[in-house]
């Protein structure tokens, strides 16, 4: 059984019919870059009624993850909900370590564990 990385979550469009995901697990935590890349992602592969529905969701989570300092530890979830239609969401989950950081974080880290 391969064994499970560090570091692991997904971002999800939800509701209304639609189930869509992007979703990471890697040894070394989720940077900012990273993670509003596959934000990006999930919004580009939606159709444009989808897409469209969750236009504030995905402006909301995109404002979520570049005002996080210094990362965010699982597990949490954060849900940006349509609240005119009720089911239709945009999902943050991060289930193991941390996402978010900055790249100058990783770098220290990385520093920090060479000597």
């Amino acid at each position: 059984m391969a064994k499970k990385k560090a570091h692991r979550g997904r971002i999800q469009a939800q509701g209304g019919g639609l189930e869509a995901s992007e979703s990471w697990h890697q040894e070394e935590p989720l940077n900012k870059q990273n993670g509003l890349s596959l934000l990006r992602r999930l919004r580009n592969s939606l159709s444009g009624k989808d897409r469209d529905l969750r236009n504030k969701q995905f402006e909301d989570a995109e404002r979520f993850i570049k005002g996080v300092e210094g990362g965010i530890d699982a597990p949490i979830r954060r849900t940006f909900q349509n609240y005119k239609t009720r089911d239709v969401r945009v999902d943050i989950e991060v289930w193991s370590g941390k996402a978010f950081v900055t790249i100058i974080i990783l770098i220290i880290i990385g520093l920090w564990l060479l000597y």
